[in-house]
């Protein structure tokens, strides 16, 4: 009974996440140039779509994450911008080539994906400043003070490696952290 009870409660939670979402896509599909066969029909299309997006878009996620520290923070968001944007075109391609009860012009997909990269965009850009709000350092710590001075002439992994011979009390992980958090302000 409790499985039932916690199931029920998970797909009530997930839809309503997904419920917005579903709406303004199903405004845009409305006002777009698409024709399909149910409404169900369409209902279920935009869940794929909202599937698929989700599965494609973990992995290059990870991927942008990793090569996220190589570029200065604006040249990051906006690649990571492009990147999911490209990431949900094809697949919106993908499914609207396989799938045949549903047909939508080229406009309404660059639309809904527009939508979905800028609504994907704010939420990235959300969860940066909630990070960054969650993380509290004192200015006046010595560490950050030198890895800040560290950092105006050397790379990073070089102010890691001086830092933890100058500071050998403190764990190596934490001083990353503050390295990694210095340099990609």
């Amino acid at each position: 009974m409790s499985r039932l009870v916690s199931s029920v409660s998970l797909v009530l939670l997930s839809l309503l996440l997904v419920l917005p979402l579903l709406m303004i896509d199903g405004l845009i599909l409305y006002v777009g140039d698409v024709s399909y066969d149910s409404f169900v029909g369409c209902l279920v299309f935009l869940v794929c779509f909202y599937l698929a997006s989700l599965v494609v878009s973990v992995v290059f996620d990870g991927m942008m994450r990793a090569l996220g520290g190589l570029f200065k923070r604006r040249f990051s968001n906006i690649l990571f911008a492009v990147v999911n944007g490209s990431v949900s075109l094809s697949v919106l391609l993908w499914m609207d080539l396989y799938v045949e009860s549903i047909t939508i012009s080229l406009a309404t997909k660059v639309v809904l994906v527009s939508v979905h990269t800028l609504l994907f965009y704010l939420i990235h850009q959300s969860s940066e400043a909630t990070v960054k709000a969650s993380e509290v350092t004192e200015p006046h710590d010595p560490v950050v003070k030198d890895a800040i001075r560290l950092l105006e002439n050397e790379d990073p992994v070089t102010c890691v490696e001086t830092l933890c011979l100058k500071y050998p009390e403190l764990p190596k992980k934490d001083i990353i952290r503050i390295v990694y958090r210095l340099h990609s302000n």
